[in-house]
């Protein structure tokens, strides 16, 4: 699937139903980073479906790290642009396979935004292909990922210029949201330019039947300028655990390769936002993109032999994590669902 095919929109109005198209971009050098997500929202109980623009902005090198609103518009204000290719807008701000621009002015900050990127060629795959065969109520579709991208993005009327910075955008869409999830992305390491790393785990439901403890799934990729790696062995499941607001660790172990990574941001980088399920109830999502990570990799020839170490690599404020939960994280504010600000 090209990247554009993996972009286009999928609601056609119908009530129980959301879609999501974020991007967040990367500038290491100066530890800053934004994120921007587009949205439709259509409640299953016939509820007034709304289009939703949400931005922040982080700089993990300065008293305030993070500073983020949203603007709530009615469906109207929605268009899904042409079937033949990306093209969408929620009121003045639009989104191509290549180009995002947009402005979320909130009391008392303003996030604007002109960005342009070379699509990647075709989506990423980063999870078991049998995943995209079953009738899962949410889907996602990593569109562009590790993509250079040029532009600017401004805060309270300072313009930060990008240059090839990092970029990553997906494509989420369904009937029902996961009740939990775990997301750990990094496109820049110190030690490889090549290295590229990301784990997401997720739980559909926390519990099955209200009573049993839900498996997750937690794919993992790492790509370094010796190749790709993917954990996705059943019999070695990966673990994602969040040891406190804004720190997440992610291990998985085959017979003869293991990875183990751990991000952490400043828990004040760490924005909260409070989503809705098109069936009702809400999810409480955290997240920080400027976190710092380090990776470790280790190998043995055999599953008797010992371990080596095999890589560490390390990335400082150059990384996202993102927390989505039934509960909220202790000490992070959220916007509420019907609230544009904190």
């Amino acid at each position: 699937m090209t990247s554009d095919e993996a972009n286009r929109p999928r609601w056609r109005g119908q009530p129980g139903f959301f879609e999501i198209w974020f991007l967040v971009v990367f500038d290491p050098a100066a530890a800053r980073a934004c994120w921007l997500r587009y949205t439709t929202f259509a409640p299953i109980d016939g509820g007034a479906p709304r289009a939703t623009l949400w931005a922040a902005a982080f700089d993990a090198r300065t008293d305030s790290p993070a500073v983020a609103g949203k603007a709530i518009l009615p469906a109207s204000a929605y268009d899904a642009g042409p079937e033949d290719r990306t093209a969408i807008r929620i009121g003045t701000a639009t989104l191509t396979n290549g180009s995002a621009d947009g402005v979320v002015a909130t009391d008392p900050h303003r996030i604007a935004w002109d960005l342009r990127f070379a699509p990647a060629a075709a989506a990423a795959h980063r999870a078991p292909p049998i995943l995209d065969r079953l009738p899962l109520p949410t889907r996602v579709a990593h569109a562009n990922s590790e993509v250079p991208c040029d532009g600017w993005f401004e805060v309270d009327g300072v313009r930060h210029a990008l240059r090839a910075a990092p970029m990553v955008q997906k494509h989420l869409w369904g009937t029902r949201r996961v009740e939990e999830l775990s997301w750990l992305y990094c496109p820049h390491f110190g030690e490889d330019p090549a290295a590229r790393f990301e784990a997401t785990s997720v739980r559909l439901r926390r519990r099955i039947a209200g009573i049993l403890p839900a498996p997750a799934t937690t794919p993992i990729w790492l790509r370094t300028a010796a190749g790709e790696q993917h954990w996705w062995n059943p019999l070695a499941p990966a673990r994602a655990v969040s040891a406190a607001a804004g720190r997440l660790t992610v291990t998985s172990t085959t017979p003869t390769r293991s990875v183990a990574a751990t991000a952490w941001a400043d828990p004040r980088s760490l924005v909260g936002y409070v989503y809705r399920d098109p069936g009702g109830g809400d999810l409480y999502v955290a997240q920080s993109d400027v976190a710092s990570c380090v990776v470790e990799t280790r190998v043995r020839p055999h599953p008797l032999a010992a371990w080596r170490a095999e890589a560490r690599l390390t990335s400082e404020h150059a990384a996202a994590v993102e927390f989505h939960g039934p509960t909220p994280l202790p000490g992070v504010r959220y916007i509420d669902w019907d609230a544009t600000t904190v």
